[in-house]
């Protein structure tokens, strides 16, 4: 076997000292040759640094969304903030649905699956006490949905989310009397009902993560943006400047004028619309391109759009806890 295994080895060098000069540069190899027009982040990673240089920069704040930018924060990190945020942050939702009665010409099902998908207001305490007291899968909230159409009009009505009532039942009716709890929004349309038509059912919310369905996601999207590098190699003046400054279709580049002469300069002006394309660098293989492109991996856009269930500053808090708890884990089960 080592002597047909050498022999084969031997057999594949003469092979390749055979081969033609004109196969080494094929398509499929200048993919894994190093770009000469990207720039690389060559910085390891290092605890001390990671623990003492992050800082957080606000760009967006609203009751709904969230936009701020991360330094010193690895793109694997924001990757696993980001999945938590989707799929493991526990809210309520609806989640069972009960019909007393339906004449609308929507079917059970489909009334069922829009209620479930809308969004229900929890205090944060009540979803904290639930988790920690473990009785989130005994304490229900209930939502009672009835609607009757008023037959002195001839005339459809809508129904929406704001015809959701909660009933206070049990310890609702003490401990938790003070607690609101409503849909986020008002106006999410159930069904429209005729004359004579009607809808009476009953609602229960329990709690669940994003990952068992995507009603209980508290986020519509989350996502993040590793910030744009981008380097003029060499200075570029005149018709070649308006050239690229018009060939970036989202306008990163512009013009700035030199003082005692009739030139302009290409410069960098709005790095952070970069999306990648690369027609700066989309020129014929004789021409070396004079600007280089890449991506800062230490510095990244994080994007959160909330459901209305939590404000973004919630989630984000509860998203690094979360991520904490599975590194604690990590290590107790090492050290075990």
């Amino acid at each position: 076997l080592a002597k047909s295994l050498s022999r084969g080895m031997e057999n594949n060098l003469k092979k390749k000292k055979n081969c033609p000069k004109q196969l080494e540069k094929t398509p499929l190899n200048r993919c894994f040759e190093k770009k000469k027009n990207s720039i690389e982040n060559k910085n390891p990673f290092s605890i001390s640094d990671f623990r003492y240089g992050i800082s957080i920069k606000t760009i967006k704040k609203n009751q709904e969304e969230m936009i701020f930018q991360i330094k010193g924060f690895d793109f694997s990190f924001s990757n696993a903030l980001r999945r938590i945020l989707l799929s493991e942050i526990s809210i309520f939702a609806i989640e069972k649905v009960f019909f007393y009665d339906n004449s609308s010409i929507l079917n059970d099902e489909i009334i069922a699956h829009r209620l479930g998908m809308i969004p229900i207001f929890v205090s944060p305490h009540f979803i904290d006490y639930s988790i920690k007291n473990k009785t989130g899968n005994f304490l229900k909230i209930i939502l009672n949905l009835k609607v009757i159409h008023p037959n002195n009009f001839f005339k459809n009505i809508s129904v929406y989310s704001n015809s959701l009532k909660w009933k206070k039942y049990g310890i609702f009716k003490s401990l938790f009397k003070n607690i609101p709890i409503k849909p986020v929004f008002k106006d999410i349309l159930i069904a429209k009902l005729n004359p004579g038509q009607r809808i009476d059912c009953e609602c229960e919310s329990l709690i669940g993560i994003g990952s068992n369905h995507a009603k209980f996601s508290p986020v519509g999207t989350t996502f993040y943006k590793l910030f744009p590098r981008i380097k003029i190699i060499s200075e570029i003046y005149g018709k070649e400047a308006s050239f690229l400054m018009q060939k970036c279709p989202v306008k990163v580049f512009d013009l700035k004028k030199i003082t005692n002469f009739s030139l302009k300069k290409l410069i960098v002006s709005s790095p952070n619309y970069c999306t990648m394309c690369k027609e700066c660098i989309d020129f014929p293989e004789n021409v070396v391109p004079k600007i280089r492109i890449g991506r800062n991996n230490q510095k990244i856009t994080f994007i959160i759009e909330t459901t209305g269930v939590f404000s973004p500053e919630i989630l984000f808090h509860r998203a690094i806890f979360l991520l904490v708890g599975k590194c604690n884990q990590s290590l107790l089960s090492l050290y075990k």
